[in-house]
Protein backbone atom coordinates (compact mmCIF):
# COMPACT_ATOMS: atom_id res chain seq x y z
CA UNK A 1 0.00 0.00 0.00
CA UNK A 2 1.34 3.46 -1.24
CA UNK A 3 0.61 6.15 1.01
CA UNK A 4 2.21 9.29 2.55
CA UNK A 5 4.84 9.30 5.24
CA UNK A 6 3.93 10.28 8.66
CA UNK A 7 5.96 12.22 10.88
CA UNK A 8 6.39 11.75 14.23
CA UNK A 9 5.34 15.07 16.69
CA UNK A 10 5.73 15.97 19.81
CA UNK A 11 3.89 14.71 22.50
CA UNK A 12 1.59 17.73 23.97
CA UNK A 13 3.46 17.35 27.58
CA UNK A 14 6.57 17.52 25.96
CA UNK A 15 4.89 20.62 24.00
CA UNK A 16 4.03 21.91 27.72
CA UNK A 17 7.21 21.40 29.28
CA UNK A 18 8.79 23.03 26.78
CA UNK A 19 6.54 26.12 26.81
CA UNK A 20 6.95 26.15 31.12
CA UNK A 21 10.63 26.50 30.15
CA UNK A 22 11.10 29.41 27.90
CA UNK A 23 8.12 31.72 28.00
CA UNK A 24 9.16 33.47 31.53
CA UNK A 25 9.94 36.44 29.20
CA UNK A 26 7.08 36.89 27.68
CA UNK A 27 4.80 35.91 30.56
CA UNK A 28 6.80 38.69 32.18
CA UNK A 29 5.88 40.89 29.29
CA UNK A 30 2.18 40.16 29.42
CA UNK A 31 1.80 40.93 33.10
CA UNK A 32 3.56 44.32 32.31
CA UNK A 33 1.06 44.79 29.58
CA UNK A 34 -1.82 43.79 31.72
CA UNK A 35 -0.99 46.32 34.40
CA UNK A 36 -0.49 49.14 32.25
CA UNK A 37 -4.02 49.02 30.21
CA UNK A 38 -5.40 47.49 33.57
CA UNK A 39 -7.80 51.25 33.84
CA UNK A 40 -10.05 51.55 35.13
CA UNK A 41 -9.35 48.94 38.02
CA UNK A 42 -11.74 49.35 40.23
CA UNK A 43 -14.21 46.47 40.96
CA UNK A 44 -18.01 47.78 40.85
CA UNK A 45 -20.13 44.03 41.74
CA UNK A 46 -21.89 44.28 44.62
CA UNK A 47 -21.81 40.92 46.43
CA UNK A 48 -24.79 38.53 46.52
CA UNK A 49 -25.42 35.72 48.51
CA UNK A 50 -27.64 32.40 47.87
CA UNK A 51 -30.80 31.71 49.30
CA UNK A 52 -29.29 30.28 52.31
CA UNK A 53 -26.11 32.57 52.42
CA UNK A 54 -24.37 30.14 49.14
CA UNK A 55 -21.81 31.87 47.23
CA UNK A 56 -23.05 33.60 44.01
CA UNK A 57 -20.84 33.54 41.06
CA UNK A 58 -21.75 36.83 38.83
CA UNK A 59 -20.90 34.82 35.71
CA UNK A 60 -20.26 30.72 35.00
CA UNK A 61 -19.11 30.51 31.54
CA UNK A 62 -20.30 26.75 30.16
CA UNK A 63 -17.30 25.50 27.92
CA UNK A 64 -13.26 26.02 28.62
CA UNK A 65 -12.81 26.08 24.93
CA UNK A 66 -11.18 28.96 22.82
CA UNK A 67 -14.88 30.71 23.18
CA UNK A 68 -15.17 29.84 26.94
CA UNK A 69 -11.77 31.38 27.53
CA UNK A 70 -12.28 34.62 25.75
CA UNK A 71 -15.26 35.45 27.00
CA UNK A 72 -13.97 34.56 30.89
CA UNK A 73 -10.42 36.57 30.33
CA UNK A 74 -12.72 39.58 28.62
CA UNK A 75 -15.20 39.52 31.81
CA UNK A 76 -11.96 39.92 34.05
CA UNK A 77 -10.94 42.87 32.34
CA UNK A 78 -14.25 44.15 32.69
CA UNK A 79 -14.01 43.85 36.91
CA UNK A 80 -16.06 41.07 36.81
CA UNK A 81 -13.46 38.60 38.53
CA UNK A 82 -16.31 36.84 40.26
CA UNK A 83 -16.79 33.81 38.04
CA UNK A 84 -15.83 29.97 36.98
CA UNK A 85 -15.51 28.37 33.68
CA UNK A 86 -16.74 25.10 34.46
CA UNK A 87 -15.63 22.25 31.91
CA UNK A 88 -16.78 18.63 31.78
CA UNK A 89 -13.28 17.34 29.99
CA UNK A 90 -10.44 17.02 31.77
CA UNK A 91 -7.03 19.23 30.89
CA UNK A 92 -6.09 19.61 27.24
CA UNK A 93 -8.96 18.19 25.98
CA UNK A 94 -11.20 21.27 25.67
CA UNK A 95 -12.86 21.91 22.29
CA UNK A 96 -12.37 19.49 19.25
CA UNK A 97 -9.21 19.77 18.73
CA UNK A 98 -8.15 16.42 20.82
CA UNK A 99 -10.99 14.65 20.13
CA UNK A 100 -13.38 14.27 17.53
CA UNK A 101 -11.10 17.25 15.18
CA UNK A 102 -9.09 14.71 13.50
CA UNK A 103 -6.73 16.89 11.46
CA UNK A 104 -3.37 17.75 12.27
CA UNK A 105 -3.90 21.06 12.03
CA UNK A 106 -6.04 24.20 12.48
CA UNK A 107 -8.19 25.21 9.27
CA UNK A 108 -7.50 28.84 10.26
CA UNK A 109 -4.21 30.85 8.98
CA UNK A 110 -1.65 30.73 11.57
CA UNK A 111 -1.87 34.79 11.31
CA UNK A 112 -5.33 34.29 13.22
CA UNK A 113 -5.91 36.29 16.38
CA UNK A 114 -9.34 36.92 18.44
CA UNK A 115 -8.84 35.25 22.05
CA UNK A 116 -5.72 37.82 23.05
CA UNK A 117 -8.31 40.46 23.13
CA UNK A 118 -5.65 42.86 21.22
CA UNK A 119 -2.86 42.11 23.58
CA UNK A 120 -0.04 41.58 21.33
CA UNK A 121 2.35 39.70 23.70
CA UNK A 122 -1.16 37.16 23.74
CA UNK A 123 -1.37 36.48 20.11
CA UNK A 124 -0.29 32.53 19.14
CA UNK A 125 2.44 34.43 17.21
CA UNK A 126 3.91 35.86 20.33
CA UNK A 127 3.54 32.92 22.09
CA UNK A 128 4.97 30.38 19.54
CA UNK A 129 8.43 32.95 18.56
CA UNK A 130 9.04 33.22 22.10
CA UNK A 131 9.35 29.50 22.37
CA UNK A 132 10.34 28.24 18.71
CA UNK A 133 12.08 31.66 17.60
CA UNK A 134 10.81 34.03 14.47
CA UNK A 135 12.52 31.36 12.03
CA UNK A 136 10.36 28.87 13.56
CA UNK A 137 7.33 31.19 13.26
CA UNK A 138 7.98 32.36 9.73
CA UNK A 139 8.57 28.90 8.50
CA UNK A 140 5.48 27.95 9.89
CA UNK A 141 2.85 26.54 7.46
CA UNK A 142 -0.35 26.00 9.16
CA UNK A 143 -0.86 26.23 13.43
CA UNK A 144 -1.12 22.24 15.03
CA UNK A 145 -3.59 20.67 16.68
CA UNK A 146 -1.76 20.26 19.76
CA UNK A 147 0.31 23.69 19.32
CA UNK A 148 -3.16 25.24 19.61
CA UNK A 149 -4.42 22.94 22.66
CA UNK A 150 -1.02 23.63 24.50
CA UNK A 151 -1.24 27.89 23.26
CA UNK A 152 -4.75 27.81 25.09
CA UNK A 153 -3.27 26.24 27.79
CA UNK A 154 -0.61 28.46 28.09
CA UNK A 155 -3.48 31.29 27.80
CA UNK A 156 -5.61 30.21 30.80
CA UNK A 157 -2.64 29.63 32.79
CA UNK A 158 -0.81 32.97 32.42
CA UNK A 159 -4.25 34.78 32.45
CA UNK A 160 -5.23 32.94 35.50
CA UNK A 161 -8.38 31.94 34.47
CA UNK A 162 -10.52 30.10 36.92
CA UNK A 163 -11.52 26.69 34.59
CA UNK A 164 -13.17 23.59 36.94
CA UNK A 165 -12.63 20.64 34.34
CA UNK A 166 -14.38 17.08 35.23
CA UNK A 167 -17.64 19.41 35.52
CA UNK A 168 -20.34 18.60 33.38
CA UNK A 169 -23.71 20.35 33.45
CA UNK A 170 -26.55 18.15 34.07
CA UNK A 171 -29.80 20.72 34.77
CA UNK A 172 -30.08 24.97 34.93
CA UNK A 173 -33.03 26.32 37.14
CA UNK A 174 -33.99 29.60 37.56
CA UNK A 175 -34.25 30.55 41.01
CA UNK A 176 -35.46 33.58 41.48
CA UNK A 177 -33.02 36.18 40.59
CA UNK A 178 -30.17 33.63 40.29
CA UNK A 179 -29.93 30.29 38.22
CA UNK A 180 -29.17 27.17 40.38
CA UNK A 181 -26.95 24.83 38.26
CA UNK A 182 -26.93 21.02 39.26
CA UNK A 183 -23.16 19.85 37.96
CA UNK A 184 -21.42 16.40 38.63
CA UNK A 185 -17.92 16.80 39.46
CA UNK A 186 -15.69 13.42 40.15
CA UNK A 187 -18.74 11.61 40.27
CA UNK A 188 -20.80 13.33 43.04
CA UNK A 189 -23.85 16.11 42.38
CA UNK A 190 -23.19 19.19 43.04
CA UNK A 191 -24.88 22.89 43.21
CA UNK A 192 -23.92 26.61 41.70
CA UNK A 193 -25.41 29.49 41.54
CA UNK A 194 -24.67 32.63 39.55
CA UNK A 195 -26.34 35.14 38.13
CA UNK A 196 -25.75 35.30 34.60
CA UNK A 197 -24.68 32.44 32.54
CA UNK A 198 -22.74 32.32 29.55
CA UNK A 199 -22.83 28.89 27.32
CA UNK A 200 -19.96 28.80 24.86
CA UNK A 201 -20.01 25.14 24.18
CA UNK A 202 -19.48 23.60 21.27
CA UNK A 203 -21.87 22.11 17.78
CA UNK A 204 -22.87 18.78 19.78
CA UNK A 205 -24.30 20.90 22.91
CA UNK A 206 -27.28 22.40 21.23
CA UNK A 207 -28.21 19.87 18.91
CA UNK A 208 -26.17 17.21 17.58
CA UNK A 209 -24.97 15.21 14.21
CA UNK A 210 -27.21 15.10 11.50
CA UNK A 211 -27.74 11.65 10.68
CA UNK A 212 -29.38 10.69 7.31
CA UNK A 213 -32.58 8.82 7.43
CA UNK A 214 -31.23 6.32 4.99
CA UNK A 215 -28.80 4.80 7.53
CA UNK A 216 -30.94 6.07 11.09
CA UNK A 217 -33.98 3.98 10.20
CA UNK A 218 -32.01 1.00 8.36
CA UNK A 219 -28.91 0.45 10.58
CA UNK A 220 -28.19 -0.32 14.07
CA UNK A 221 -26.13 2.43 15.68
CA UNK A 222 -23.13 0.29 16.24
CA UNK A 223 -22.69 0.09 12.28
CA UNK A 224 -22.26 4.09 12.02
CA UNK A 225 -20.61 6.92 14.03
CA UNK A 226 -20.95 10.71 13.51
CA UNK A 227 -17.59 12.83 12.49
CA UNK A 228 -18.14 14.09 16.24
CA UNK A 229 -18.14 11.50 17.97
CA UNK A 230 -15.18 11.02 19.91
CA UNK A 231 -14.38 7.58 19.52
CA UNK A 232 -11.09 5.85 18.79
CA UNK A 233 -9.41 5.74 15.21
CA UNK A 234 -7.38 2.56 16.32
CA UNK A 235 -10.49 0.56 16.74
CA UNK A 236 -10.79 0.63 13.02
CA UNK A 237 -7.43 -1.17 12.24
CA UNK A 238 -8.30 -3.78 9.33
CA UNK A 239 -11.69 -2.81 8.94
CA UNK A 240 -13.43 -1.17 6.07
CA UNK A 241 -14.67 2.00 6.15
CA UNK A 242 -17.26 4.34 4.54
CA UNK A 243 -16.85 7.61 5.05
CA UNK A 244 -19.96 10.21 3.92
CA UNK A 245 -19.85 13.76 2.94
CA UNK A 246 -17.75 16.13 1.28
CA UNK A 247 -16.00 19.11 3.07
CA UNK A 248 -13.42 19.18 5.38
CA UNK A 249 -14.28 16.89 8.33
CA UNK A 250 -14.93 13.82 5.66
CA UNK A 251 -11.34 14.08 4.63
CA UNK A 252 -9.53 14.58 8.19
CA UNK A 253 -12.09 11.22 9.62
CA UNK A 254 -10.62 9.23 6.10
CA UNK A 255 -7.53 10.34 6.66
CA UNK A 256 -7.18 9.33 10.33
CA UNK A 257 -8.91 5.71 9.07
CA UNK A 258 -6.24 5.36 6.71
CA UNK A 259 -3.38 6.20 9.03
CA UNK A 260 -4.61 3.47 11.38
CA UNK A 261 -4.26 0.87 9.46
CA UNK A 262 -8.27 0.56 8.02
CA UNK A 263 -8.07 -1.88 5.31
CA UNK A 264 -9.82 0.42 2.92
CA UNK A 265 -11.73 3.53 2.80
CA UNK A 266 -14.09 4.76 0.96
CA UNK A 267 -15.55 8.56 0.61
CA UNK A 268 -19.03 8.90 -1.44
CA UNK A 269 -19.53 12.15 -2.14
CA UNK A 270 -23.34 13.37 -3.40
CA UNK A 271 -21.96 16.04 -5.58
CA UNK A 272 -20.16 15.90 -9.50
CA UNK A 273 -17.04 17.22 -8.05
CA UNK A 274 -15.92 18.67 -4.32
CA UNK A 275 -16.69 22.90 -4.18
CA UNK A 276 -12.93 24.36 -4.18
CA UNK A 277 -14.34 27.84 -2.27
CA UNK A 278 -14.90 27.80 1.62
CA UNK A 279 -17.65 31.24 1.64
CA UNK A 280 -16.79 31.23 5.49
CA UNK A 281 -13.33 33.06 4.67
CA UNK A 282 -15.34 36.01 3.02
CA UNK A 283 -16.65 36.96 6.28
CA UNK A 284 -13.28 37.42 8.03
CA UNK A 285 -13.91 41.68 7.41
CA UNK A 286 -14.49 43.87 10.27
CA UNK A 287 -17.61 45.24 8.74
CA UNK A 288 -19.37 41.74 8.18
CA UNK A 289 -18.59 40.62 11.87
CA UNK A 290 -18.72 43.80 13.52
CA UNK A 291 -22.54 44.84 11.80
CA UNK A 292 -24.31 41.38 11.43
CA UNK A 293 -25.85 41.33 14.63
CA UNK A 294 -28.14 44.70 13.32
CA UNK A 295 -29.10 43.52 9.86
CA UNK A 296 -32.78 42.34 9.74
CA UNK A 297 -33.92 38.95 10.16
CA UNK A 298 -34.43 38.84 6.16
CA UNK A 299 -30.74 40.30 5.70
CA UNK A 300 -29.38 37.33 7.95
CA UNK A 301 -31.35 35.15 6.53
CA UNK A 302 -30.31 35.81 3.05
CA UNK A 303 -26.65 36.78 3.84
CA UNK A 304 -26.14 33.51 5.99
CA UNK A 305 -27.13 30.79 3.39
CA UNK A 306 -24.99 32.36 0.92
CA UNK A 307 -21.77 32.41 3.79
CA UNK A 308 -23.09 28.32 4.61
CA UNK A 309 -23.80 27.23 1.01
CA UNK A 310 -21.37 24.96 1.18
CA UNK A 311 -19.54 22.97 3.39
CA UNK A 312 -15.65 24.47 4.63
CA UNK A 313 -13.54 22.36 1.76
CA UNK A 314 -10.94 20.20 3.06
CA UNK A 315 -7.01 21.84 2.96
CA UNK A 316 -4.46 20.97 0.71
CA UNK A 317 -2.85 19.17 3.48
CA UNK A 318 -6.31 17.37 3.82
CA UNK A 319 -6.17 16.27 0.69
CA UNK A 320 -2.51 15.20 0.27
CA UNK A 321 -2.91 12.90 3.46
CA UNK A 322 -5.56 10.57 1.60
CA UNK A 323 -3.88 10.92 -2.01
CA UNK A 324 -1.50 7.78 -2.62
CA UNK A 325 -3.18 5.36 -0.44
CA UNK A 326 -3.95 2.32 -2.97
CA UNK A 327 -6.91 0.97 -0.26
CA UNK A 328 -8.55 4.62 -1.00
CA UNK A 329 -11.80 5.74 -3.12
CA UNK A 330 -13.65 8.58 -3.81
CA UNK A 331 -17.02 8.00 -5.48
CA UNK A 332 -18.99 11.04 -6.71
CA UNK A 333 -22.91 11.11 -6.96
CA UNK A 334 -22.81 8.65 -5.04
CA UNK A 335 -25.74 9.87 -2.35
CA UNK A 336 -26.78 7.01 0.06
CA UNK A 337 -30.20 5.68 -1.06
CA UNK A 338 -30.48 2.33 1.03
CA UNK A 339 -28.43 0.32 3.35
CA UNK A 340 -28.79 -2.95 5.70
CA UNK A 341 -26.77 -5.34 7.52
CA UNK A 342 -26.19 -8.29 5.52
CA UNK A 343 -24.82 -10.93 8.38
CA UNK A 344 -22.33 -8.64 10.10
CA UNK A 345 -21.42 -6.86 7.27
CA UNK A 346 -23.04 -3.21 6.08
CA UNK A 347 -24.47 -3.16 2.52
CA UNK A 348 -24.98 0.27 0.91
CA UNK A 349 -26.03 1.01 -2.42
CA UNK A 350 -25.91 4.36 -4.13
CA UNK A 351 -26.85 5.27 -8.02
CA UNK A 352 -23.63 3.73 -9.16
CA UNK A 353 -22.67 0.87 -7.46
CA UNK A 354 -23.43 -1.12 -3.89
CA UNK A 355 -20.23 -1.35 -1.15
CA UNK A 356 -19.65 -3.18 1.47
CA UNK A 357 -18.42 -2.25 4.77
CA UNK A 358 -17.78 -2.98 8.42
CA UNK A 359 -18.41 1.07 9.77
CA UNK A 360 -19.64 3.98 8.24
CA UNK A 361 -18.70 7.29 9.51
CA UNK A 362 -20.85 10.07 8.85
CA UNK A 363 -19.86 13.78 8.10
CA UNK A 364 -22.92 14.89 7.42
CA UNK A 365 -22.84 18.12 9.72
CA UNK A 366 -24.89 19.22 12.55
CA UNK A 367 -28.17 20.27 13.79
CA UNK A 368 -29.77 22.57 16.33
CA UNK A 369 -32.26 21.45 18.78
CA UNK A 370 -32.12 22.40 21.86
CA UNK A 371 -34.25 19.63 23.59
CA UNK A 372 -31.29 17.38 23.01
CA UNK A 373 -29.81 19.26 25.76
CA UNK A 374 -31.14 18.21 29.00
CA UNK A 375 -29.47 20.63 30.88
CA UNK A 376 -32.14 23.28 29.45
CA UNK A 377 -35.02 20.75 29.88
CA UNK A 378 -36.94 23.21 32.88
CA UNK A 379 -36.70 26.45 30.23
CA UNK A 380 -36.73 24.57 26.67
CA UNK A 381 -40.16 25.33 26.08
CA UNK A 382 -39.85 29.01 26.75
CA UNK A 383 -36.71 30.12 24.38
CA UNK A 384 -37.98 31.66 21.30
CA UNK A 385 -36.49 29.96 18.20
CA UNK A 386 -36.40 31.63 14.61
CA UNK A 387 -39.37 29.33 13.33
CA UNK A 388 -40.88 31.34 16.35
CA UNK A 389 -39.93 34.80 14.83
CA UNK A 390 -39.33 34.55 10.89
CA UNK A 391 -41.27 32.79 8.30
CA UNK A 392 -38.94 33.13 5.29
CA UNK A 393 -40.55 33.25 1.65
CA UNK A 394 -41.04 29.20 0.49
CA UNK A 395 -39.51 27.88 3.67
CA UNK A 396 -36.38 26.95 4.67
CA UNK A 397 -33.71 25.11 6.29
CA UNK A 398 -35.24 23.28 9.97
CA UNK A 399 -31.37 23.14 10.74
CA UNK A 400 -31.35 27.27 10.92
CA UNK A 401 -35.22 27.81 11.59
CA UNK A 402 -34.46 25.38 14.74
CA UNK A 403 -31.80 27.90 15.90
CA UNK A 404 -32.54 30.35 18.97
CA UNK A 405 -33.69 33.65 17.64
CA UNK A 406 -30.98 35.93 19.94
CA UNK A 407 -30.92 39.22 21.52
CA UNK A 408 -28.77 42.15 20.08
CA UNK A 409 -26.41 41.18 22.91
CA UNK A 410 -26.23 36.72 22.36
CA UNK A 411 -29.25 36.87 25.29
CA UNK A 412 -31.75 34.32 25.14
CA UNK A 413 -35.13 35.98 24.06
CA UNK A 414 -38.24 34.87 25.27
CA UNK A 415 -41.30 32.65 22.60
CA UNK A 416 -43.73 34.81 24.49
CA UNK A 417 -43.06 38.22 25.18
CA UNK A 418 -43.42 38.37 29.49
CA UNK A 419 -43.31 34.98 30.67
CA UNK A 420 -39.78 34.17 31.36
CA UNK A 421 -37.93 37.18 31.82
CA UNK A 422 -34.91 35.39 33.71
CA UNK A 423 -33.95 34.03 29.98
CA UNK A 424 -32.24 37.83 29.03
CA UNK A 425 -29.89 36.55 31.84
CA UNK A 426 -28.33 33.50 29.40
CA UNK A 427 -26.19 34.10 26.97
CA UNK A 428 -25.65 31.82 23.84
CA UNK A 429 -22.14 32.18 22.42
CA UNK A 430 -21.89 28.96 20.53
CA UNK A 431 -22.48 27.91 16.56
CA UNK A 432 -26.37 27.71 17.49
CA UNK A 433 -25.87 31.69 17.70
CA UNK A 434 -24.64 31.89 14.26
CA UNK A 435 -28.15 32.93 12.18
CA UNK A 436 -28.71 35.31 15.00
CA UNK A 437 -25.40 37.03 15.40
CA UNK A 438 -23.32 35.86 12.50
CA UNK A 439 -19.94 33.41 13.01
CA UNK A 440 -18.54 34.97 15.52
CA UNK A 441 -17.78 31.86 17.35
CA UNK A 442 -14.66 31.31 15.11
CA UNK A 443 -11.48 32.33 16.49
CA UNK A 444 -11.55 35.34 13.88
CA UNK A 445 -14.45 36.36 14.89
CA UNK A 446 -14.20 36.70 18.61
CA UNK A 447 -12.75 40.50 18.44
CA UNK A 448 -16.05 41.74 17.42
CA UNK A 449 -18.37 39.14 19.28
CA UNK A 450 -16.74 38.69 22.93
CA UNK A 451 -17.13 42.91 22.48
CA UNK A 452 -20.58 42.74 21.84
CA UNK A 453 -21.25 39.93 24.42
CA UNK A 454 -19.26 42.27 27.32
CA UNK A 455 -22.01 45.33 26.78
CA UNK A 456 -24.52 42.63 27.33
CA UNK A 457 -23.14 41.11 30.46
CA UNK A 458 -22.05 44.53 31.47
CA UNK A 459 -25.32 46.57 30.76
CA UNK A 460 -27.93 44.02 31.89
CA UNK A 461 -25.81 43.74 35.63
CA UNK A 462 -26.13 47.72 35.86
CA UNK A 463 -29.74 48.01 34.94
CA UNK A 464 -30.38 44.89 37.56
CA UNK A 465 -27.92 46.65 40.35
CA UNK A 466 -29.22 50.44 39.57
CA UNK A 467 -30.55 51.26 42.88
CA UNK A 468 -27.42 49.80 44.26
CA UNK A 469 -24.97 51.96 42.22
CA UNK A 470 -27.19 54.80 42.51
CA UNK A 471 -26.89 54.98 46.44
CA UNK A 472 -22.73 53.94 45.91
CA UNK A 473 -22.63 57.48 43.88
CA UNK A 474 -25.06 59.54 46.31
CA UNK A 475 -22.46 58.18 48.90
CA UNK A 476 -19.54 58.89 47.53
CA UNK A 477 -17.17 61.47 48.79
CA UNK A 478 -13.97 60.56 48.76
CA UNK A 479 -11.87 63.89 48.71
CA UNK A 480 -8.46 64.68 47.47
CA UNK A 481 -8.19 68.39 48.84
CA UNK A 482 -8.87 67.12 52.44
CA UNK A 483 -7.63 70.52 54.63
CA UNK A 484 -7.58 72.65 51.61
CA UNK A 485 -8.75 76.03 52.37
CA UNK A 486 -10.08 76.92 50.03
CA UNK A 487 -12.16 73.26 49.33
CA UNK A 488 -15.56 73.03 51.04
CA UNK A 489 -15.63 70.41 53.74
CA UNK A 490 -17.16 67.00 52.49
CA UNK A 491 -19.97 66.19 55.14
Amino acid sequence: MAHTTVLEKPSIKSLRERADASLAALEKAVARDLEILEYPSKSWMPVTKGPEGQHVYDVIVIGGGHCGVTAAFALIRERISNILVIEKSPPGAEGPWQTYARMPDLRTRKAVAGNELGYVNLTFRAYYEAREGEEAYAALKRISCDEWTCYLLWLRKVLSIPVQNETELSLIEPDGALFRLSVIKDGRNEVLYARRVIMTSGPLSMGGSVIPAEIEKSLPKSAYSAAYDDFDVNTLMGKRVVVVGAGASAFDNAGAALEAGAARVDLLVRRKKIPPVSVIRWTDSSGFLQTYADMSDDQKWRMIHQVQRNAAPPTPRALARVEGWKNFQIHFKSPIVASKMVGEEIEITTPQETLRADIILLATGFMFDLKKNAALAPIVEQIALWRDRYKPEGGGSDKYLNSPYLGRNYEFMEKQPGTAPFLKHIFCYNQSSTLSMGPTGRVSGLKYGIKRLMMGVCGSFMREDYDHHLQSVTNFKFNEFEGHPWMEEVK
